[in-house]
C-alpha cells in the first residue's frame, strides 16, 4: 500500500559498482559499498564490502537492501526528483524586488 503522494516503486533499485548501500538486519543496519554487481534484471546480485571489513552477496530484490548514495554522490531521492523545476511564486519575488528597492531587506 502507498502513503500519500508517494510513487510507487516500479521494481528493484538498480546498483552500479561504488554505490553506497545500507543492509538491515534484526541487530541493526550494516552499511557498506557495491564492489560489483552480477547478472542482470530481477535476478542480479551485489557483492557488498561492509565497513566491518567482511564481503556478502545479496539479490537485488532484497528489501533489506536499500541505496543511500550512488558513486556519483547523487542520492536517490535525488535521482528522482533531478527532472523537476523548482516551483516558483512570483508574487513573493515581486514582493521581495519591491523590498529590496525600499531598502527594508536585511
Amino acid at each position: 500500500m502507498t502513503q500519500g503522494n508517494q510513487p510507487r516503486r516500479s521494481g528493484p533499485p538498480i546498483f552500479s559498482a561504488g554505490d553506497d548501500i545500507a543492509y538491515a538486519m534484526g541487530k541493526g543496519m550494516r552499511y557498506g559499498n557495491v564492489v560489483r554487481v552480477i547478472g542482470a534484471g530481477d535476478q542480479a546480485a551485489v557483492e557488498i564490502q561492509f565497513e566491518d571489513g567482511g564481503k556478502e552477496i545479496h539479490r537485488v530484490k532484497d528489501r533489506a537492501l536499500s541505496l543511500l548514495r550512488r558513486a556519483t554522490g547523487q542520492s536517490e531521492r535525488d535521482e528522482e526528483l533531478g527532472d523537476r523545476q523548482k516551483a516558483r511564486d512570483f508574487g513573493i519575488k515581486e514582493v521581495m524586488k519591491s523590498d529590496i528597492r525600499r531598502g527594508s531587506h536585511r
